[in-house]
């Protein structure tokens, strides 16, 4: 059995995280922890019936913790992780592992130098219309790729959201965009590269606000990806091939009450394939609980920390030449 502490009271770990956790077997949550608003915490001892506490270090410390969630907003996540490895705790950690590759680079070491496992909870990639939309690709049910485009998008927050917040770690690049690199490096593979990006900021902001990144591969397979946080909702993928295309609209985002729809799109006419409901915050929890047992799983969830970060960083630098 896993004893896992959560390190902060945020809206992901009360609304998705816990009701997951309870479904994964192997795995226990023995407390959590909230620095900043009480209030929040309080909500968790009550909702969830967990012992609350008031100190992230205190939560990081304890022999009866082997394993720490760290739900935080991005700029904070290198800082709790790091203290979390050293302490010998296994690590989950919500996207962005870091904000900069070199932070990524430093947790991985740590990690592997411990023998522990960190995992970066892109939850969308373990719901099963990913293998689905793979294995029909696979198949070639639209020939073969000509273009692949995937959007990630919403409208505009709250103010005090810190994903407006620079020194949080804010901007639609690390936010909305992070994920549209995940779903392009799970198609194009890990010899992606970024062509072109361009991110822009709106008056009265001081992160990025919306971006375009253009990607592609060794085999010449080109994916477009649009991001933004102040438009209109937008959660897609569309693969254009020689025969027709296949999309959908809720790649990023399915919760476990939605059937998934995948489109294809042919001479024939579109055909509608509805697939099952899934839990993909459970499956990233249980793929957490097997790279903790196996050293080749958590060397493959490196791999992608790393190439993810090295992605990001690749956006910012390109982006910044372009202006």
């Amino acid at each position: 059995m896993v004893r896992l502490g959560i390190a902060g009271c945020a809206e992901i770990a009360f609304r998705r995280f816990m009701p997951a956790a309870s479904q994964v077997d192997g795995l226990t949550v023995i407390a959590v922890a909230e620095e900043y608003s009480p209030d929040k915490l309080q909500l968790f001892e009550k909702e969830f019936g967990i012992e609350g506490l008031k100190n992230f270090d205190e939560l990081i410390s304890r022999s009866d913790i082997d394993a720490v969630y760290i739900p935080q907003p991005p700029a904070l996540h290198y800082k709790w992780a790091k203290k979390a490895l050293e302490s010998g705790k296994h690590v989950l950690i919500e996207k962005p592992s870091t904000t900069y590759y070199g932070d990524s680079l430093d947790l991985v070491r740590t990690a592997e130098a411990n023998g522990l496992a960190l995992h970066e909870n892109y939850m969308f990639t373990y719901h099963s219309q990913v293998s689905a939309i793979k294995k029909l690709l696979d198949e070639k049910v639209v020939g073969d790729i000509r273009q692949i485009s995937a959007q990630f998008g919403f409208p505009m927050r709250a103010q005090n959201d810190f994903r407006y917040n620079r020194a949080l770690g804010g901007g639609a690049l690390l936010d909305a965009g992070g994920y549209t690199l995940k779903l392009a490096t799970l198609l194009l593979g890990s010899t992606i590269k970024v062509d072109s990006a361009h991110l822009n900021g709106i008056d009265g902001f001081e992160v990025d606000m919306y971006g375009n990144v253009a990607v592609s591969n060794d085999d010449g397979t080109v994916c477009f990806l649009g991001f933004g946080m102040d438009c209109g909702y937008r959660c897609s993928l569309e693969v254009w091939g020689s025969k027709g295309r296949l999309y959908t609209n809720r790649i990023f985002t399915a919760p476990d009450t939605v059937e998934p729809v995948i489109y294809i799109e042919t001479a024939d006419g579109t055909a509608e394939k509805k697939l099952e409901k899934d839990s993909h915050f459970k499956h990233s929890i249980e793929e957490f609980l097997k790279e903790i047992s196996d050293p080749s799983k958590r060397k493959g969830m490196y791999d992608q920390i790393l190439l993810q970060s090295r992605l990001v960083d690749d956006v910012r630098t390109i982006s910044d030449k372009a202006r």
